[in-house]
């Protein structure tokens, strides 16, 4: 039983309030009075049983009711002032207030702006949206006897809608604007029942593999939507829908062989054919990221991908078979009053071709993802990623399958293997150290095991997280780096920890008279050189980023392209000879042992009885990373280049500067490599360190600067053109060494010298090196 409020309590004075706004001033103390009449067990709550606990609050409240100056009501006309106060504001400006800042003045709805406001969009005198049932009941959708045609309509739209989602409208707002998929248990034809019941699984399955990957961002896709709809229809299970698709199919093609217009009934079953095989194709990757990713899986998934790819130069050939653009079941304005996630904006929906098109490049990339199973370490794991990222970083769904791919649910490496296992075998594919070799002896020494252990344990979040950044959008991508880099500080403290006790241990064992030992551990310095790689990578994308998503104005190309050639590039190229060096030494005593072990083995036999040696064949020493290592020399000659380039446009006056008044180019600077500044390895650059290096290139005349930034072009040319079966990247940038060499011969030799035009940045040839263009 709750406490009685004396006069009028909290709940009182809402409902007193309530009936004086329908009735009048003179009714509030009858309403008042009739509500203290009621029994106690309708009484309302007191102000404490409100939540109102604080005793100052209580006496607020208790001040206000007593004082009759709740509720206060009343209409006033404040046009004219409004008016007024507007009349001050110029255009743009906002009124600010203490609760109205420019946050609140950003998601306010503006009313009676068509933008903004939902409602505007209507007239008086406009009809209510069809709902499922009134639709029906109007007789303006069909359950039964739908034309062949009709269903084309229906399927292309479904398609259109589909892809609209996927590029990151509401799925209220384009796929449920389809009448048919709230209640497809209603539906009488077959084909399109089953087809409903398709789509609907298929959203279901597209949400659970995005949710689990995470790697999706509010611009990239819109989870949630009116999930009411989905949950209330009963359908069948997601296992069955394939079999439902088939019968329909089956069906379809019976009726074919005795009709008089073959081609339109099977152009209704190649749509269904490829919802059929698509559909599968995405159960069986949410089955794979939920469980394991195996061989058999990912051969399964295959057989469907190629065969939704088939198909599709069959729907083209007769999209056209679909009269009318707006087919029947659609209300584009169901929707318009629910409540989304974001406000209602303008919805530009993909016409049928090109819709078409986003499906048989999603399936390419989907096929191209399932190759992730094959990278069995973190080097090409990361390689892949990162080119999947360059080529396909604005499908959401071909991302997160392959994140989710790589790793499962269960947080495990394709769903059996745990991370720091996986770091191990990385670890070992990159540089092997001997320590790691199950065939050492050391292998199974215990403390050496349990440093290895707690080590890579200790790596796994950072390298995962590496791994699932390249997994979103490039912005985000940029955004996400710039805070992760400077977790590789402790990680390179660790590794470098690791290698000083293996160090400490291999002077150990030489002085207990064990040579083999020590020098097993010897070579132990692998495990900085791998963390410090990653570590680079992590940089190089970072600042390459910029390029891509045009962050960088032309004055700032300068310090920009000087970086990586005065440091960064030159540290990974060090990192790869380094572990290149490891492995050739590894090799050479591996061969030394295997030598003496023979001579010992032999050495108790006759001579005569000894069978010769045959002369071997120089074996050829292991250059794993040779490519990559020529890659980055052309990178550090093309950085190089535009570094000169850059420099000598701007001693000529050709680069246009900001004002000074407006501008400091050591904040700047500072900004810009603010990620690396707590780093130990590499070390911090000044701006001052910038300004010396940048003085040193540009005392020379801008003529032999410019012939200094051709040599650099052509370095990179000879590079480009040493690697053998080069990717498209490569022949791209090999072009724009080739054009940016003879551009810049042409300005040392003194061509348009008194022109004070900036010269143009071409990025559509390359996306991190333009091409020089003289105006």
């Amino acid at each position: 039983m709750h406490s009685v409020i004396n006069e009028l309590g909290f709940q009182a004075a809402a409902a007193a309030a309530a009936a004086a706004a329908v009735t009048s001033n003179m009714h509030f103390a009858a309403a008042a009075d009739s509500i203290e009449s009621e029994n106690l067990d309708q009484r309302p709550f007191s102000i404490e049983d409100c939540g109102f606990m604080d005793p100052e609050m209580q006496h607020t409240m208790r001040t206000i009711d007593d004082a009759n100056e709740y509720p206060k009501f009343g209409w006033v006309d404040i046009t004219s002032e409004f008016m007024s106060a507007c009349s001050e504001l110029n255009l743009g400006e906002l009124a600010q207030d203490m609760l109205f800042g420019l946050f609140e003045a950003m998601s306010a709805i503006e009313m009676m702006d068509p933008k903004m406001d939902v409602g505007m969009g209507y007239n008086r005198n406009d009809t209510k949206p069809h709902t499922f049932e009134t639709a029906v009941d109007a007789g303006v959708l069909k359950l039964n006897n739908l034309s062949y045609e009709d269903l084309i309509g229906i399927f292309d739209a479904l398609f259109a809608c589909m892809v609209s989602w996927l590029e990151g409208n509401s799925m209220d707002q384009v796929l449920f604007t389809c009448l048919y998929l709230h209640a497809p248990a209603k539906i009488e034809d077959k084909a399109l029942r089953s087809f409903c019941h398709a789509v609907r699984h298929l959203i279901i399955h597209i949400k659970n593999i995005i949710i689990s990957s995470s790697v999706n961002e509010e611009e990239d896709f819109q989870l949630y939507g009116n999930s009411s709809l989905l949950a209330n229809e009963e359908s069948p299970s997601a296992s069955s829908i394939g079999g439902l698709l088939k019968e329909s199919e089956d069906e379809l093609v019976r009726h074919s062989k005795s009709s008089n217009q073959p081609e339109d009934i099977m152009a209704v079953v190649h749509r269904l054919r490829f919802m059929r095989h698509f559909y599968q194709s995405l159960y069986l990757f949410d089955y794979a990221m939920t469980n394991s990713v195996d061989e058999g899986n990912i051969n399964e998934i295959y057989k469907h991908l190629n065969a939704s790819l088939e198909l599709i130069p069959q729907i083209k050939k007769t999209i056209e078979k679909a009269d009318c653009p707006n087919p029947m079941g659609f209300s584009p304005r169901i929707h318009d009053r629910s409540q989304p996630p974001t406000f209602p904006r303008s919805v530009k929906m993909r016409d049928r071709p090109s819709s078409l098109m986003f499906l048989e490049e999603l399936v390419q990339r989907l096929k191209y993802s399932c190759k992730i199973i094959r990278m069995r370490d973190y080097y090409t794991a990361l390689n892949f990623f990162i080119e999947f990222s360059r080529k396909s970083g604005h499908c959401i769904l071909s991302r997160s399958i392959l994140q989710g791919l790589f790793i499962s649910n269960r947080r495990l490496i394709f769903g059996s293997m745990q991370i720091k296992d996986f770091l191990w075998d990385s670890v070992r594919a990159f540089n092997n150290p001997p320590v790691m070799n199950p065939k050492n002896a050391l292998a199974a020494d215990r403390d050496i095991q349990v440093m290895l252990d707690n080590f890579f344990k200790y790596c796994s979040s950072t390298f995962t997280q590496f791994i699932r950044i390249c997994g979103f959008n490039r912005a985000r991508q940029r955004d996400k780096l710039a805070r992760f880099i400077e977790s590789f500080d402790s990680i390179q403290v660790e590794a470098a920890r690791l290698d000083s006790q293996l160090s400490l241990m291999s002077s150990e064992k030489a002085a207990e008279g064990n040579g083999a030992a020590a020098t097993t551990l010897k070579h132990s310095a692998q495990f900085a050189t791998w963390v410090l790689y990653n570590c680079f990578r992590s940089m190089m994308l970072y600042l390459m980023s910029g390029f891509e998503l045009e962050l960088y104005a032309v004055h700032e190309f300068l310090y920009i392209y000087w970086y990586p050639y005065e440091l960064l590039i030159g540290f990974i190229v060090s990192a790869l000879t380094r572990t290149e060096n490891n492995l050739l030494v590894q090799e050479e005593y591996a061969d030394h042992q295997s030598k003496l072990q023979a001579g010992s083995n032999s050495g108790g036999g006759s001579s005569k009885n000894r069978p010769k040696n045959k002369p071997k064949k120089n074996k050829k020493q292991q250059k794993p990373y040779r490519q990559e290592i020529v890659y980055y020399h052309a990178m550090l000659s093309m950085c190089g280049g535009f570094y000169k380039a850059i420099g000598a446009l701007t001693k000529d006056g050709r680069i246009r500067q900001p004002m000074p008044k407006f501008d400091n180019e050591e904040i700047r600077f500072n900004r810009r490599f603010a990620p690396f500044a707590n780093l130990t390895s590499p070390p911090p650059v000044g701006y001052e360190e910038f300004k010396t290096f940048r003085e040193h290139m540009m005392r020379p005349p801008s003529s032999e600067i410019y012939s200094i930034a051709a040599k650099h072009f052509n370095q990179a040319r000879n590079a480009l053109e040493s690697i053998q079966n080069p990717e498209q990247e490569i022949l791209d940038m090999l072009q724009v060494a080739k054009i940016n060499y003879v551009v810049m011969n042409v300005l040392a030799k003194g061509h348009q010298k008194d022109l004070k035009r900036q010269p143009d940045f071409d990025f559509s040839k390359h996306r991190h090196f333009p091409i020089i263009k003289l105006n």
